[in-house]
């Protein structure tokens, strides 16, 4: 492994990256070197130069084949319920910004309403807990946070801790990049009885990592956020994206353990995500490991919306009927709020805009 990383060191520039690439599993050197394609046609997008698009592509990927390296020659990374970023002696959490930040054009992107940011701020500082409930677009929506309110707000992306399904702590193009967030890892609905004779595995995971969660939440200053679709969104027929909507089960389950009598005092934000464009995922759910990827240099946009009472007695509770499911009800008020939040950013993300 160690000859591995050294000869990555000492290969020139993209050739000798690419000639490097063939030493990954087939599957993988097919869909990493369609990512590489991808990824220098939009730097040169970007950089306008395709000897600097070139530079740049060598000096990010070189990074993530020592990365790689580390899994497919090494001993491969096990995810516990509870992942604390890996920050050394290798740094994950920058490797990721710099490959997601790169795709960015930063003057197209927006962050709507940055002192809710600073509510929440606030509200970590004192020991409270923030959950966010939000859509989810693209591969890379655990870097957004970090890379669009670290010069208003440093170190906030540095504390979210995101509730994270199994593809992105299996699929070996994830992983690394998964190793840099902090993460409780689920294993989600919809994949839950793709290897039938893995699913008591899978539920018990998922129960220590209820547990894992409730710990947090105890001892306060804790920010999740959680995407309560299970799932990334995808365009419709008709070419249209909206936020999927939210599953009432993961939203109660999250209302439960944060209004618990054990818990520190916990607040609920609904967060819009405009990112699909910059990662788009496959036309619809795959149960293979090892999509492929395609990676386009445009905006994205965050609107964090203002906080939410879940509790019965809430606004989004009043004139329901007696024989109103409350669950439901709830998990349509936030999804409904996200969908406001999302109009009016969705334009910033699409690479074909003016």
């Amino acid at each position: 492994m160690k000859l591995a990383k050294l000869v990555v060191d000492v290969l020139p520039g993209e050739v000798g990256l690419r000639l490097l690439v063939n030493i990954f599993p087939e599957k993988i050197h097919v869909v990493f070197d369609g990512l590489l394609n991808s990824y220098k046609s939009q730097l040169c997008i970007a950089l306008k130069d395709e000897k600097k698009a070139s530079k740049a592509v060598t000096f990010i990927f070189k990074d993530m084949v020592k990365a790689y390296i580390e899994q497919f020659v090494g001993t491969p990374y096990e995810f516990p319920s509870y992942h604390k970023a890996i920050r050394e002696p290798y740094d994950y959490y920058q490797m990721a910004n710099m490959y997601i930040g790169s795709l960015i054009d930063f003057d197209r992107s927006i962050v709507m309403y940055p002192e809710q940011w600073t509510k929440i701020q606030n509200q970590i500082n004192e020991g409270e807990n923030v959950i966010l409930f939000a859509n989810h677009q693209s591969e890379g929506d655990a870097a957004f946070i970090p890379l669009l309110t670290e010069v208003s707000h440093p170190g906030l992306g540095e504390k979210v801790t995101y509730v994270a399904g199994d593809r992105v702590i299996t699929d070996l193009l994830a992983k690394p990049f998964s190793m840099g967030k902090n993460l409780l890892c689920v294993n989600s609905k919809k994949h839950m009885n793709d290897i039938p004779e893995l699913k008591a595995t899978k539920m018990k995971q998922n129960l220590t990592t209820i547990k894992e969660m409730q710990k947090k939440l105890q001892e306060g200053g804790f920010l999740i956020w959680i995407a309560p679709a299970g799932g990334r969104d995808r365009r419709k027929a008709d070419g249209t994206l909206i936020p999927d909507k939210f599953d009432p089960q993961a939203i109660e389950m999250m209302k439960k353990l944060g209004t618990k009598k054990s818990a520190a005092k916990t607040h609920f934000y609904p967060l819009a995500m405009a990112t699909y464009d910059i990662m788009p995922p496959p036309s619809s759910s795959e149960k293979d490991i090892g999509e492929k990827r395609i990676v386009n240099y445009t905006g994205v946009g965050l609107s964090l919306g203002e906080e939410i009472d879940v509790s019965n007695s809430g606004k989004w509770a009043e004139n329901l009927g007696e024989e109103a499911d409350l669950p439901v009800e709830l998990s349509e008020h936030i999804w409904g709020k996200v969908k406001q939040e999302y109009d009016k950013i969705s334009k910033y993300c699409d690479p074909k805009a003016e």
